[in-house]
């Protein structure tokens, strides 16, 4: 008898663009771990290290997501860049964070 995995693989599929399995990947991410309360389990997650591993390229994809509404690809976007745009006050304030990597992005030429 045939088993069916409980997860989705991260395989990608070989036609997939790379908004599609970033999207795929967040889609895993967000299902298995959006009850955490861990940083380290949500960004040690599979699904995000592979989306962080995608680089600059998915910059501007999170920008965009950041733009619809608060997010944390906060925690993400210092990893890709190397940048780290949110003052010590705002911490740990998604809302505040997401808007100096808003900042940021557009002070950086980012299109999104």
């Amino acid at each position: 008898m045939a088993t069916v995995p409980l997860k989705e693989t991260l395989a990608a599929p070989s036609t997939e663009t790379i908004e599609d399995r970033f999207r795929r990947l967040e889609a895993i991410w967000t299902a298995e771990t959006g009850f955490l309360s861990s940083y380290s389990d949500i960004v040690e997650h599979p699904a995000f290290q592979e989306i962080v591993q995608m680089g600059d390229a998915v910059v501007p994809l999170m920008l965009r997501d950041l733009e619809d509404r608060p997010q944390l690809w906060v925690w993400a976007l210092s990893e890709i860049t190397g940048a780290n745009p949110v003052p010590v006050s705002d911490a740990g304030n998604i809302a505040k964070m997401s808007e100096a990597w808003l900042q940021w992005g557009r002070a950086n030429g980012y299109r999104w």
